[in-house]
């Protein structure tokens, strides 16, 4: 699910540069009304890209950080279960 999500964040960070015709476009007429508000979708829409992807990401991390935990406890529970064992075989 990490790399899927990276995937996704990658895929968002070209579809924001997707938006430079748009920007062209807007700069062009940035003396009509039309212009400007182009302008401002295509910020709102960029940062909202770029907050998505940044977003996945942690996400990613979070997750594979999240998997590097439960393998460790894991390891650390299996060895102290062993250590129970061979300590109770000793006793008998």
């Amino acid at each position: 699910m990490a790399d899927e999500l990276d995937l996704a964040a990658q895929i968002l960070e070209k579809a924001d540069k997707g938006l430079a015709e748009s920007d062209t476009t807007a700069r062009i007429h940035n003396m009509l009304t039309s212009g400007r508000m182009l302008k401002s979708t295509t910020g709102d829409w960029d940062d909202e890209i770029t907050r998505l992807a940044k977003q996945c990401r942690s996400l990613a991390d979070k997750m594979r950080q999240t998997h590097t935990n439960y393998t460790t406890q894991e390891h650390r529970t299996a060895q102290e279960f062993q250590a129970i064992l061979a300590s109770l075989e000793g006793d008998a």
